[in-house]
């Protein structure tokens, strides 16, 4: 029979191993997943598309007019909130000063 030298994990160690595996392997196979839908998606919109805007007529792959109205719509999206952020966070800040005063 062989001897373990040095202690042994408790069942409550051991659980939290075996989850923080799962986990990762779990959080792997989704990356893995998420990198073969994009490349995918790549490689169904590489043909070249006539972008036509205002005064001028551009060729572009179709991936990037895509990814380029993805990243637009973040920023303008962004933008619009940024007042009402601002607007709401003024608030918090003068509720919290007034219950502040109120003790």
């Amino acid at each position: 029979m062989t001897e373990f030298e040095g202690p042994v994990p408790e069942q409550g160690e051991m659980d939290q191993v075996l989850r923080r595996r799962r986990r990762r392997a779990i959080r792997g196979i989704l990356i893995i997943a998420l990198i073969v839908l994009v490349f995918a998606f790549v490689i169904q919109n590489s043909q070249l598309v006539t972008v036509h805007f205002w005064f001028f007529t551009h060729r572009a792959r179709l991936i990037w007019v895509v990814l380029s109205c993805l990243v637009a719509g973040i920023v303008f999206g962004y933008a619009l909130g940024v007042p009402e952020r601002r607007k709401s966070r003024r608030r918090r800040r003068a509720e919290k000063a007034a219950r502040h005063e109120a003790r």
